[in-house]
């Protein structure tokens, strides 16, 4: 009986060790992110072409802007305060964006450090905007802007995203109304997050006027539907019950991110631009692949009428917007038939970009005066010439084009040169526009990425993060097509692959603002505030 009662008692003491040795680990793993969280100044958001990033490092948790959700999936942290650091730039390999993803140290390299940043600031709610009223002052005109990143305003400071512009649009119009316009974009949501959102919030919120912005995420095709997700979130099975518990573990999330890291194989930069050229825009590709959409068309139809409803039902104006850099969106013509039919306003900031980004480049190719000849190509082909502005690229430094059409050097990096002579095409030699003229079918779209030289089949020097898309028209038959002039190390009124700048974010409040001067109910709002003056000043 001794005996088994010190074997018990050794028994005891060894697994009160290995908990007492678990603890003082998991507690010195969550002391070390702590530490270098705390030496974070500024945060660089990681950008990778195909955005294949392999397992996220467990360090990085804390520093994430959204958090779990029970009905919303998601949702923005509260009382955030966080600096971004732009990277949206040039880069050595594709495996060096990578490793700043991966690294552990919480200084940015030398390089990055003189790079420009954004700063947020998040609510009490996570919103990003200032504390709400607690009740709605009676004379103000409330304007809720829905939405996702955009509506957030990703890449931007706080007062130059869409919703401060377009208050402060509305101040130094009408200086004597009251105006209140709140943001309540958060990353990643789509129409389904959206109504949700609505639905619980509208009778509090108490808006004048509701901005519904949705379609980027919903298009996205991620294998589920965000319905199912939801469900899914707020009736997990034992095993996600299980695993939920297992991810309370510091040490646990390490080595399983240890053991991920280790097997992570990231593709190559040609593999992504294969599957680029290889995508179909028509409806019969897309409709093969919407199923694996977070939103279904119909679904997506569903939300934004309901959304309407919601937003008529409680006196207030509802407006339609579209932010995308999809031109041929499925769901904007879902929007525009929403808007016929309901008779509200529509405003397409996919269009007001492409309109501007047009001016900018014509404008650029009208400063180089650059002369352009006129020699006829076989039917059914355009001879293409492809340029590039590099202004700090010495003549002695090549750049690159590489696709997967053989044109292109069937997907080899670092092989078919781009040329500042005179020839292949180049219209003026040494004036820091590079060129490469090529005959290819009409109708063909073509994927492709700039480097600004290296070696030879090896993926180095390379462009912004962005695999880059041309499809040649149909009326270029026959012809020389000169391609509007692209700029080395940025994409024209982009911030990065998927959300405009900061012109761009302005484009849409002017628009907003004009959508909104339009509407009865804006206009009945300033006769009350007008009539109201008058009374005043006769008093």
């Amino acid at each position: 009986m001794i005996g088994q009662s010190n074997r018990l008692q050794k028994v005891a003491l060894a697994v009160a060790g290995a908990i007492l040795l678990l603890a003082v680990v998991e507690c010195s793993i969550r002391l070390a992110y702590w530490a270098r969280n705390l030496g974070v100044t500024r945060v660089p958001l990681p950008y990778v072409i195909g955005q294949d990033y392999g397992p996220v490092p467990p360090w990085l948790e804390s520093l994430l802007i959204l958090a779990p959700d029970k009905n919303l999936i998601w949702r923005n942290r509260p009382s955030l305060r966080r600096e971004y650091v732009d990277i949206f730039r040039p880069a050595r390999t594709e495996r060096e964006r990578l490793s700043l993803f991966r690294r552990f140290s919480p200084r940015l390299p030398r390089e990055l450090e003189t790079n420009p940043g954004w700063s947020i600031e998040l609510n009490s709610e996570g919103y990003r905007d200032s504390e709400p009223s607690v009740q709605k002052d009676p004379s103000s005109f409330r304007i809720v802007c829905l939405g996702d990143s955009w509506t957030f305003g990703m890449n931007v400071n706080q007062d130059r995203t869409y919703p401060r512009r377009l208050a402060a649009l509305l101040t130094s119009r009408h200086p004597t109304a009251h105006f209140e316009v709140w943001n309540r974009g958060v990353l990643g949501y789509s129409s389904y997050q959206g109504l949700q959102l609505l639905r619980s919030n509208i009778q509090r919120w108490k808006p004048d006027a509701v901005v519904i912005a949705f379609a980027m995420n919903d298009a996205k095709i991620v294998g589920y539907r965000d319905k199912d997700a939801a469900a899914y979130q707020q009736n997990p099975t034992l095993s996600a019950q299980v695993s939920r518990i297992m991810e309370w573990s510091a040490t646990f999330k390490l080595l399983r991110y240890l053991a991920l890291n280790l097997r992570y194989q990231p593709k190559p930069i040609g593999d992504y631009l294969k599957v680029e050229a290889d995508a179909s825009n028509d409806v019969a590709g897309f409709e093969k692949l919407e199923p694996w959409t977070r939103v279904s068309l119909k679904d997506y139809q569903d939300n934004i009428t309901q959304m309407v409803a919601l937003t008529r039902a409680s006196g207030a104006q509802p407006i339609l917007l579209y932010n995308e850099l999809w031109e041929n969106g499925f769901y904007l013509r879902i929007l525009q038939k929403v808007a016929e039919q309901e008779q509200i306003p529509l405003v397409d900031g996919n269009a007001l970009i492409l309109r501007e980004k047009k001016r900018i480049e014509d404008d650029l190719e009208a400063s180089l005066h650059l002369r352009r000849q006129n020699h006829s190509a076989p039917a059914g082909t355009a001879e293409v010439v492809f340029r590039l502005l590099a202004p700090h690229a010495s003549v002695d430094r090549t750049m690159y084009i590489a696709g997967p059409d053989p044109q292109l050097g069937a997907g080899v990096p670092n092989k078919t040169a781009l040329y500042d002579d005179g020839t292949h095409g180049d219209q003026q030699a040494g004036d820091g526009v590079w060129s490469y003229s090529a005959v290819l079918p009409v109708n063909t779209t073509l994927s492709y990425v700039y480097t600004a030289g290296g070696l030879a089949g090896v993926w180095e020097g390379l462009d912004v993060p962005h695999v880059r898309e041309y499809t040649i028209p149909s009326s270029a038959s026959g012809k020389l097509l000169y391609k509007p002039i692209e700029v080395f190390g940025q994409l024209e009124m982009q911030a990065d692959s998927w959300h405009t700048n900061a012109s761009g974010y302005g484009l849409i409040a002017n628009a907003l603002f004009e959508a909104l001067s339009g509407t009865e109910k804006m206009q009945a709002y300033l006769s009350s505030t007008a009539h109201l003056k008058t009374m005043l000043w006769v008093e």
